[in-house]
């Protein structure tokens, strides 16, 4: 054997052996280190996530304290009558400072005016800066006041509005010692610190209790102006690595955020140890695997370079080759037996499946990763005009490329499943075959190595075409009124839903639309011409929906409408005399030789400003045609609530 080819060789099985642990020990001092910010970073947001719910609690409280007091007959009537309550609110004001840290309790009216305070007069000069503190409509949280003058402290103001006043308000100005008391208490991981911020200010940052925001500026990422406009609730977003390592989530009812700042350095330190153990294992499995390697290479490299040349011709074509065995030893020669073996019974499986193929209905595909190669049958070929050069199975040159866009990605997604849980999977596809519209079903099945990873995807497509078409023509049947070719009653009401859902915001109408005296007509003139009528009066109904609209029938001669377009819901009343006009014009019966007058009494309904629930929305409709027939028939009239109090129309039955 050549010297160089098995030196090169020897190299190679080392170098193969080798190399993997250095990169190992590469990538795992890499992990180490991840691993532990990673690590520290989950804690971060638990953590946080946990212990702002304190901060939460707190807020809250204030929040429902200034609920209760805005809920009470004294507090609003201080509004209009002060001397009346103050001494109340005094009592009030007392309790409340004493048992909490409430520095006052203010009282302001819809104009911003103080009304109250507890404080005095001296409290007219917080609530009188609108730059400082401005109302909200709701009960709110204000952001940290850092030394207020007037107060003299660190503050909040956790406000609500009065229930007997518009736009007043109660307003409890809180000391920030229980937040920051809280925030103290709030460790994590020995070196983790829980900070509350706003956008000037941060409680608890470096066991200060209040400080400017820009004290953590370039501390943290995102900056504090990001986490407070990133709404990430209350359950913990990733802090970037930085300085601090850590989370962040938002204080809820606030306009606060929590941050968990764990120092990036002590994480790097937490590890070290576990690092150098780590380094000096590897480094002696990589000299035990050089030994190694070397004493046993000569055994393997002549056997290996034998199979090998074998293989290669075998690769090459010529599948009748057989590795030899002479001169192997035992273990390479039993390999040897069993690869001549799985080569004889690869042949028979080869030669069996291309047999199979040939005499089944089914169009078969075969994807082969590792020579990146699609393989369809012959009938795959003659029956769907697609050149598979280059393909694989999503790329848009095998079957996406004949789909619709919202198809492919039903067929993209339903591959990807494939791949991801290696297993079958399967579905139904339309696709645009030689200009002609063709339904395929498909199952495809991956067959993967031991280790899981996928070496093939085969799939089967049958034409179910025929199958499809008639599906779709038993639904469309059962989707519409057999005599009117209206929508059936269920059908315009799922329709009519989904209708209202697409207009949330605009203007919908549904006409109810009863033919008057229909009784007359089949008694007259026979129930086949009352079937003539309900086809008029259909046809007329449809030639009025515009692009947008549809109509249905819901049974013997009543008619529902939706329309949608916004210029026939303006001019509603205009389309419903329309309609009168058109159906009294009439139509010629040859069947009884006579032109027939059709009237018909129409309501109307408009959503959202009668209802905007679809079935309820009908029944405003009809209570108003109800209100038409009781009135002379032959009209229209637009729904008013007393339509509903009328007996015998659908909205008093309800």
């Amino acid at each position: 054997m050549n010297i160089k080819v098995k030196t090169a060789l020897r190299v190679i099985l080392i170098g193969t052996t080798v190399l993997p642990l250095i990169v190992v020990a590469i990538v795992a001092a890499l992990q180490i280190f991840g691993f532990s910010k990673t690590m520290i970073g989950e804690e971060a947001a638990t953590s946080g996530a946990a212990l702002s719910a304190g901060v939460t609690n707190i807020t809250q409280s204030y929040v429902d304290a200034a609920r209760s007091l805005a809920g009470m007959d004294f507090v609003n009537s201080s509004i209009k009558n002060l001397n009346g309550v103050k001494s109340d609110l005094d009592n009030v004001a007392g309790v409340m400072k004493k048992s909490r840290n409430v520095l006052d309790i203010a009282v302001i009216d819809s104009e911003g005016r103080l009304i109250y305070s507890s404080k005095g007069s001296a409290g007219s000069t917080f609530f009188a800066y609108n730059d400082k503190w401005s109302p909200s409509k709701s009960a709110f949280v204000t952001k940290f006041y850092k030394n207020e003058t007037t107060y003299g402290t660190n503050l909040f103001v956790a406000a609500a509005p009065l229930t007997g006043a518009d736009n007043g308000y109660v307003a409890l100005v809180v000391d920030v010692a229980e937040l920051t008391a809280t925030l103290q208490n709030s460790k994590f991981l020995d070196y983790g610190t829980l900070v509350v911020a706003d956008a000037d200010s941060v409680l608890n940052f470096n066991d200060a209790e209040i400080s400017e925001s820009s004290a953590i500026s370039g501390l943290v990422d995102p900056d504090l102006s990001k986490m407070l406009a990133s709404k990430t609730g209350d359950t913990g977003e990733r802090l970037a690595d930085g300085q601090y390592i850590g989370a962040y989530g938002n204080i809820t009812g606030t306009e606060w955020v929590w941050i968990a700042m764990y120092p990036a350095s002590q994480a790097s330190n937490a590890v070290m140890l576990v690092f150098i153990i780590g380094m000096v294992i590897i480094v002696a499995l990589i000299l035990v695997c050089v030994f190694v390697t070397i004493i046993a290479s000569q055994k393997v490299i002549d056997p290996m370079l034998k199979m090998l040349a074998t293989m290669k011709e075998i690769n090459s074509g010529n599948h009748t080759e057989r590795i030899s065995t002479m001169e192997m030893g035992k273990e390479f020669a039993n390999m040897s037996d069993v690869f001549n073996e799985m080569m004889d019974q690869s042949m028979l499986s080869e030669e069996l499946h291309r047999t199979v193929t040939e005499i089944s209905d089914n169009m078969l595909f075969e994807w082969d990763f590792a020579k990146e190669s699609m393989y369809v049958s012959d009938n795959f070929k003659n029956k769907i005009d697609l050149n598979v050069s280059g393909a694989t199975l999503s790329n848009g040159k095998f079957l996406d490329s004949l789909m619709e866009e919202e198809e492919a990605e039903k067929y993209k997604r339903d591959i990807s499943t494939l791949f991801k849980n290696k297993d079958d999977v399967g579905g139904e596809y339309k696709i645009k075959n030689k200009g002609v519209d063709m339904w395929v079903s498909m199952r495809a099945h991956c067959i993967t190595d031991r280790l899981g990873e996928v070496l093939r995807v085969v799939g089967v497509l049958t034409d179910i075409t025929s199958e499809k078409n008639a599906t779709l023509k038993l639904a469309e049947r059962a989707s519409f009124d057999f005599l009117s070719q209206l929508y059936n009653r269920n059908t315009f009401e799922r329709e009519f839903a989904a209708e209202l859902e697409r207009n949330v915001g605009k203007k919908v109408a549904a006409l109810f639309i009863d033919v008057d005296d229909f009784k007359f007509i089949n008694d007259r003139y026979s129930h086949a011409v009352g079937d003539e009528v309900i086809r008029f009066v259909a046809d007329t109904i449809k030639s009025k929906t515009g692009e947008t609209g549809f109509a249905g029938r819901f049974g013997g001669d009543e008619f529902v409408l939706c329309v949608s377009d916004p210029n026939l819901v303006e001019n509603v009343e205009v389309l419903s005399m329309d309609i009168i006009d058109d159906l009294y014009a009439g139509y010629y019966s040859k069947s009884v030789d006579t032109t027939l007058n059709i009237k018909a009494s129409i309501g109307i309904a408009i959503y959202p400003d009668h209802s905007t629930d679809g079935k309820a929305l009908v029944g405003c409709a009809d209570a108003a045609m109800y209100f038409v027939k009781k009135n002379g028939k032959a009209n229209y009239h637009i729904y008013e609530p007393e339509d509903s109090k009328l007996e015998g129309n659908f909205m008093s039955s309800i």
